[in-house]
């Protein structure tokens, strides 16, 4: 196989089907790896640095545990322990911690920063979150819809709420894996445009559908899989009020679950708000995959690492 410029990951575009594919094989294997044998030294001497403007249970914790079990360490850099674009600039902080550490793993508010650092760092830069994308929970889930079901290839995903980070980067995930996509949001709380114009090509290339659905009960008649989220995502706090009202009628409970086929999964990238989004009798039932998809985190994040920083995994 030729191997590629994997320098980032910023954003599932810059990758392509088979890429995907390869890191998702890469996670399985080192998750059977771990199971059997436990931590190795592959990234011994190796240094990542969390570079988080707000906390988050599952991703602080996947990554410095993905980053232990390969041998390498973790620094923290609380979000007040340094002033990013006050104290110093996003150009000369990156190039301070490029000569220090192997990888930047980044959590932001604004997508534009994670690029800012992309472009600016000489050493991988890995997007944990930022309020477009959210590669690595993308990749968490396509583990674990094939863990449950093995060949994926034709499912029909189904998010239901806002067109959020988490459902732009599933529904390029879906596109890739040649899974059809559906988003069921109330008017107005759609995927951007601009987001929806770069992703309609992949959905074209592998002959699978995207597609917006403002009734949620039509919208599952076909899913394989019903996916949610937080209805107001960290940073929209003040518009909490209006955004419910909204998003009543987006639960996914068991009278939304009826009009799904039976045999019908459900995930959420957690945290979630139980009895908001979601209720307690679909997220704690046997086909909640939401927990099996938190475990994968961390293998899917390990395999990131790997093929960023270990030739042997490159892709």
């Amino acid at each position: 196989m030729t191997k590629s410029n994997f320098n980032n990951l910023v954003n599932l575009l810059s990758l392509d089907s088979e890429k995907i594919s390869r890191l998702l094989d890469i996670s399985f294997e080192v998750k059977k790896e771990y199971k059997t044998n436990g931590p190795n030294d592959l990234l011994k001497g190796f240094t990542s640095v969390l570079f988080f403007f707000f906390f988050c249970l599952r991703t602080r914790v996947t990554f410095e545990v993905a980053m232990a079990h390969v041998g390498g360490s973790t620094i923290n850099l609380e979000p007040g322990s340094v002033s990013l674009g006050k104290r110093e600039t996003v150009n000369d902080a990156v190039k301070n911690l490029s000569r220090w550490v192997n990888v930047i793993i980044a959590r932001t508010f604004k997508h534009s920063l994670v690029e800012e650092l992309a472009r600016n760092a000489s050493v991988p830069v890995i997007n944990a979150l930022t309020d477009l994308f959210h590669p690595c929970q993308a990749l968490a889930f396509a583990q674990t819809l094939q863990e449950r079901c093995g060949d994926i290839r034709g499912s029909h995903v189904v998010f239901v709420g806002d067109g959020n980070n988490v459902a732009n980067s599933l529904a390029i995930l879906s596109g890739m894996m040649g899974l059809d996509f559906t988003l069921s949001c109330p008017s107005g709380y759609e995927i951007p445009q601009f987001v929806r114009e770069q992703i309609q090509p992949i959905f074209q290339q592998n002959g699978c559908r995207f597609a917006i659905e403002h009734d949620p009960q039509k919208a599952v008649a076909s899913a394989n899989i019903i996916y949610t989220d937080v209805w107001v995502s960290m940073g929209e706090e003040a518009e909490k009020e209006k955004k419910v009202q909204h998003f009543l009628n987006f639960q996914v409970n068991d009278t939304l679950l009826s009009a799904a086929p039976a045999g019908c999964l459900v995930s959420h990238c957690l945290p979630a708000h139980r009895g908001e989004e979601i209720t307690d009798s679909v997220l704690d039932s046997d086909i909640s995959i939401c927990f099996d998809e938190a475990e994968n985190r961390l293998h899917v994040q390990k395999a990131i690492l790997l093929a960023l920083l270990s030739p042997k995994y490159a892709l």
